[in-house]
C-alpha cells in the first residue's frame, strides 16, 4: 500500500513537471501569435492550464476503457468522448503550439538576423546613388557611342578612294547624325574640298568633327541637367531608407547585447522589416518580389503560418526542420498523460 502512495505521489510530481512544460509552450506560442491582440499573459495561462488538464483527463479516459480490471459503465461511450476530446485538444491544440514554441525559440534570432540583413542590403540596393547613376550613366555613353559612330561613318565616306569628297552617301550620313541629336535636316551646314587633296579632305573630315561634337556637348549639358533634377527625386523619394538602415543596424547590435529583453527586441525587428517592406513595396509600385530563401519573421512567430509552410513544403527552401520539435512535444505530453494516468488509476476490482 505505501509503495502505491509513493508511486501516485512521484506521479503526481512528474505530471506537473511534463504538464508545466507543456502548458508553458502552449502558451508562449498563443501569446507570440496573438501579440498583436494585447492579451495578458496570466489569461493565457489560466486558459492552458484548465485545458491541459481536461486533455489528460480525456487521455486517462481513453486508457481506462481498456482496463478490463476497473469497473465502467458505457465503455464505448467514454472511449468516443475520451477520443474526440484529445484530438481536439492534444492532436489540433496542445501539440501543435509546443512544436512551435520549441521550433521559435531556436530559429527566431537566427532568423530576425538573417532576415535584417536581406532587407538592409535590398534597401541599400534602392538608395544607392551609385547604383542610380550607373543606369544615365550607361544610358549616355551608349547614345555617345551611336553619335560617334555615325560621324565616323562621315569620315569613311568623306575619305571613300571610290568617291572620295562629299557625295550622296556623305549626305545620308550627315542626316543621321543630326537625326541621333535631334537636330532638323540641313542643322549642319555642309561644305565641300576644293579639291580632293588629302589636307582638304582631312579639313572638311575636321569641320564635322567639330560640328558634330559641338552639338554633342549641347546634348550632353542637357543630360546632366536632367540626371541633376532625377537625382534630386531620387533623394527625395529614398528619404525614408536611411533611417530605416540606421534602425536596422542598430536592431542588429541589440541582438546580441543581453542587457536588452530578447523578445522586445524581436518585436520591434518584426515591427522594423515590416516598414521595410512596405518601403520596397511604394518604390516598386507592389511589385517587389520576396526571397524565398530567407524566411519571414512575421510567419515564423505565427502559430498557424509555421505549421501551414510546413504542410505546404515551404521549409526545402530554407535550413529549417520541424520534425524534430513535433518528437519532443510528442514526448513531454505522453509523458505527462501517462503519469497522470498512473497518479489517478483506479484501483483494480
Amino acid at each position: 500500500m505505501g509503495e502505491n502512495r509513493f508511486l501516485k505521489i512521484f506521479a503526481l510530481v512528474a505530471f506537473v513537471a511534463f504538464a508545466a512544460v507543456s502548458c508553458w509552450s502552449t502558451t508562449e506560442s498563443l501569446f507570440l501569435t496573438l501579440e498583436n491582440a494585447q492579451i495578458p499573459k496570466w489569461v493565457f495561462w489560466i486558459a492552458v492550464v484548465g485545458l491541459y488538464v481536461l486533455t489528460s483527463i480525456c487521455t486517462k479516459l481513453v486508457l481506462d476503457t481498456f482496463n478490463q480490471n476497473i469497473y465502467m459503465e458505457h465503455r464505448t461511450i467514454k472511449f468516443i468522448v475520451g477520443l474526440l476530446g484529445v484530438i481536439m485538444l492534444w492532436v489540433v491544440f496542445s501539440m501543435p503550439t509546443n512544436a512551435h514554441t520549441f521550433f521559435y525559440k531556436q530559429m527566431a534570432k537566427n532568423t530576425a538576423v538573417k532576415e535584417l540583413k536581406h532587407i538592409d542590403g535590398e534597401l541599400q540596393k534602392l538608395s544607392s546613388e551609385t547604383t542610380f547613376l550607373d543606369v544615365y550613366n550607361a544610358e549616355w555613353n551608349k547614345y555617345e557611342a551611336d553619335v560617334l559612330n555615325a560621324l565616323a561613318g562621315i569620315k569613311r565616306e568623306i575619305n571613300d578612294f571610290q568617291n572620295v569628297g562629299t557625295g550622296d552617301k556623305t549626305e545620308a550620313r550627315i542626316v543621321d547624325v543630326e537625326d541621333l541629336l535631334g537636330l532638323k535636316t540641313g542643322t549642319i551646314a555642309r561644305i565641300r574640298a576644293r579639291n580632293n587633296s588629302q589636307k582638304e579632305l582631312n579639313k572638311v573630315c575636321e569641320y564635322y568633327d567639330k560640328a558634330v561634337k559641338e552639338q554633342l556637348e549641347i546634348k550632353k549639358q542637357q543630360h546632366e541637367a536632367r540626371v541633376a533634377q532625377a537625382l534630386l527625386d531620387f533623394q527625395e523619394r529614398t528619404k525614408n531608407v536611411g533611417p530605416l538602415r540606421r534602425d536596422i543596424k542598430a536592431t542588429l547590435e541589440q541582438l546580441d547585447d543581453p542587457q536588452y529583453d530578447k523578445e522586445a527586441v524581436l518585436k520591434n525587428a518584426r515591427i522594423l522589416v515590416g516598414k521595410s517592406y512596405a518601403e520596397l513595396e511604394s518604390q516598386f509600385n507592389g511589385l517587389y518580389t520576396y526571397d524565398e530563401t530567407i524566411y519571414r519573421s512575421d510567419r515564423l512567430v505565427k502559430v498557424t503560418k509555421v505549421w501551414g509552410d510546413y504542410f505546404k513544403g515551404k521549409f526545402r527552401h530554407t535550413d529549417y526542420t520541424l520534425w524534430y520539435w513535433i518528437l519532443l512535444s510528442v514526448i513531454v505530453d505522453i509523458a505527462a498523460f501517462a503519469f497522470f494516468s498512473i497518479a489517478f488509476k483506479k484501483e483494480d476490482y
